[in-house]
């Protein structure tokens, strides 16, 4: 099984309407602690506080090594 690191993403949601009327959803950093991320969203929900964007934080992963061969393996069982 491939190594993989738990990281936390910052996320902000523009809510305006672009030509397709859809809202436009930014990856706007990624940190190495929980910590960090949950002051990081704090801070940017104050300062942009009634311009019509929103921010929040998601746990993600980051395999080094990529996921190629984890993927190759699980396909081998199979035959």
């Amino acid at each position: 099984m491939s190594e993989k690191i738990p990281l936390y993403v910052v996320i902000r949601v523009d809510e305006f309407e672009s030509a397709s009327g859809d809202e436009l959803i930014t990856i706007k950093e990624i940190l190495p602690t929980l910590e960090e991320a949950v002051a990081e969203v704090e801070r940017l929900n104050k300062l942009q506080e009634g311009k019509r964007c929103h921010y929040f934080w998601r746990l993600g992963r980051y395999f080094p090594q990529g996921r190629a061969k984890e993927l190759d393996e699980s396909s081998s069982d199979l035959e």
